[in-house]
């Protein structure tokens, strides 16, 4: 027979896992029955609020301390200010969290390698980064052969500048054209696709049926069977690569891990929803960038006649590419507690979702002078530290695509910026999209050939 302490403990995790949805009384109980406060903050939903205002969080920081409570997602809530401080909080209790992240074990074996831990997410990684070492846009450091992605972008920048009779500048015609560039860059990054090819069609296509207006967080069986198809599409390039009669270029991570005999049914379903998630988020990332390279036309002047070869610390492009990672595409990351924590002397209950607030730390005065201002002056002057600047993440989770997403944020910049003056015809306010904070829906530009 079970100890009487067994069968308390188990009906206290009962009412317990059954009053989570109920995330008021769920947060009360748990601060009645330890002897650690709950975080301060009253019972405001925080998800609206910050989609409503883009600072709100951060003012609500300023006024209730680094460390406090809300409601998101109508569960219990508590968000982290300060990269140092939410670098501690994930080190001393990396066991007690879970990503909270895209579930998508029913597609791929082991899961994403976003929410992996332990052996499986170790072993992934490593795997990625030295087929990384092989790839177009390997580092921030080298300068690689980049002509292929350097044409993706030109080739799309002039479709749309030779078609501007045709679409008026129009907003939607220029975020579908920075998402031909994001899907064909990734798809000749991660899978040796080349532009203009019958696999690279392909491959496109499958894109569009995993996700015709954007990521889907949680696939239904349209995305199931696109990733499927998908995935035997690929097997089948495997096996004619290994055949010796590969039409992928060895350029591509695909490539490299074959190689290296790394690929195996994880690693392939993982690159498939890799690409699938960075391809939405790079759409907004050359958005952003455009969206900052129409507030002065000289900082774009400097960058076209940039020597991309010159042996300098840090070129023009790269800090201005580090400042829209810093002021508007690193916002967030999300962990659930998966055991009751006492972090700073306050309670974060079991279920309690985290909130690691990357872009709050990053427009705190204490990290950047006039943080709300857009300058990339401030990456030429100095390197920030770790503790300042975080935008791929703090943990051993931290994305392991960084360099490559500054690279190909340069890439694109320089291109743009050799071959065009960029004008804003319509700006307005930043919104918040589906997932992410945006440039405004109406933003439009008109490209003049240089």
């Amino acid at each position: 027979m079970l100890p009487i302490s067994t069968w308390v403990s188990a009906a206290k995790n009962t009412l317990f896992d059954r009053l989570r949805t109920h995330p008021v009384v769920y947060a009360r109980l748990c601060s009645a029955l330890s002897r650690h406060a709950l975080p301060p903050g009253d019972y405001a939903a925080l998800d609206v609020m910050e989609k409503t205002d883009r600072d709100a969080l951060r003012a609500r920081a300023e006024a209730l301390g680094p460390i406090f409570k809300g409601i998101a997602w109508d569960e219990l809530c508590v968000c982290i200010v300060g990269l140092d401080r939410c670098r501690r909080f994930t080190q001393a209790h990396r066991q007690d969290l879970r990503v909270d992240t895209m579930q998508l074990e029913h597609l791929i074996p082991r899961g994403f390698i976003c929410a992996m831990e332990g052996d499986d997410h170790r072993d992934i990684r490593r795997a990625t980064h030295r087929a990384l070492r092989g790839t177009a846009v390997a580092s921030n450091e080298s300068r690689p052969d980049e002509s292929v992605l350097e044409a993706i972008v030109a080739a799309a920048l002039r479709d749309y500048a030779g078609r501007a009779a045709e679409h008026g500048n129009s907003p939607d015609t220029y975020s579908a054209a920075m998402s031909v560039i994001a899907t064909s860059m990734l798809t000749w990054m991660f899978f040796g696709a080349k532009p203009e090819s019958a696999e690279h069609r392909r491959f496109l296509a499958h894109f569009r049926e995993l996700g015709p207006y954007g990521l889907v967080w949680n696939p239904q069986q349209r995305q199931e069977n696109a990733f499927r198809a998908f995935r035997d599409d690929l097997r089948a390039e495997v096996e004619a690569m290994r055949a010796g009669g590969a039409r992928l270029s060895s350029a591509g991570l695909l490539a490299r891990m074959v190689e290296e005999g790394t690929l195996d049914e994880s690693m392939l379903g993982n690159l498939i929803y890799q690409t699938e998630m960075a391809r939405s988020d790079l759409k907004n990332f050359f958005r952003w960038l455009t969206r900052h390279a129409t507030d002065d036309p000289s900082v774009l002047d400097r960058i076209a006649a940039e020597d991309a070869g010159a042996d300098a610390p840090r070129s023009l492009a790269e800090a201005f590419v580090l400042e829209t990672l810093r002021t508007d595409q690193s916002e967030r990351l999300m962990r659930r507690a998966e055991r009751d924590i006492v972090f700073e002397g306050f309670l974060i209950p079991r279920h309690a979702t985290i909130r690691l607030c990357l872009w709050e730390s990053h427009h705190a005065e204490s990290a950047f002078a006039n943080p709300h201002r857009f300058d990339p002056q401030r990456f030429l002057a100095e390197q920030p530290g770790s503790d300042r600047f975080a935008p791929f993440g703090v943990d051993h989770h931290q994305c392991p695509m960084g360099g490559v997403a500054i690279r190909i944020g340069v890439v694109f910049l320089r291109v743009l910026a050799r071959g065009y003056g960029v004008t804003a015809l319509t700006e307005g306010p930043a919104v918040r999209g589906a997932y992410h904070w945006e440039p405004a829906h109406r933003f439009a530009v008109e490209l003049r050939p240089r």
